[in-house]
């Protein structure tokens, strides 16, 4: 087994926080394309108005879109930044909580309102990590991925 992954090296730290009624998932979008975000992981703690996830079915390879249009605590937001289609891709999962503390998760997609949000990113700097769509999963996965065989 050969592994030619080389380690990143960190670049510029931002921390910053999200206007109440924003969406979040294309505010940070927004963000990574106004400062040039290519490479990066993020974090994130807060609370929603409502909120669109999607936890992905591997045998339809559809995504299961759940809508809750209700106050809930971000319990963690984390995720990573990587170029797709040469543009910066936001690759977020996230945890919420209501207000009897369940738990509802999974992938971040549009239509999550802010109510209030702090995020982290931290810039990584090396080999661009590029994805392209992966036949057997039909998802858009970071290319050389590590193989044991």
């Amino acid at each position: 087994m050969q592994i030619n992954e080389k380690p990143y090296l960190t670049g510029r730290t931002f921390m910053f926080g999200i206007q109440k009624g924003q969406d979040l998932l294309q505010s940070i979008e927004f963000f990574c394309h106004h400062n040039q975000i290519r490479c990066a992981t993020i974090t994130g703690i807060g609370a929603v108005e409502k909120a669109t996830f999607g936890v992905y079915n591997q045998k339809t390879k559809k995504y299961n879109k759940i809508n809750l249009n209700q106050d809930l605590e971000i319990l963690s937001l984390n995720g990573n930044i990587s170029l797709f289609d040469d543009q910066p891709m936001v690759h977020a999962h996230i945890m919420f909580a209501d207000l009897e503390g369940k738990a509802y998760g999974g992938h971040l997609m549009a239509d999550t309102n802010v109510f209030s949000c702090e995020l982290h990113i931290q810039e990584l700097s090396g080999e661009e990590k590029v994805r392209k769509v992966e036949k057997a999963t039909q998802l858009p996965l970071w290319s050389n991925p590590l193989c044991l065989k």
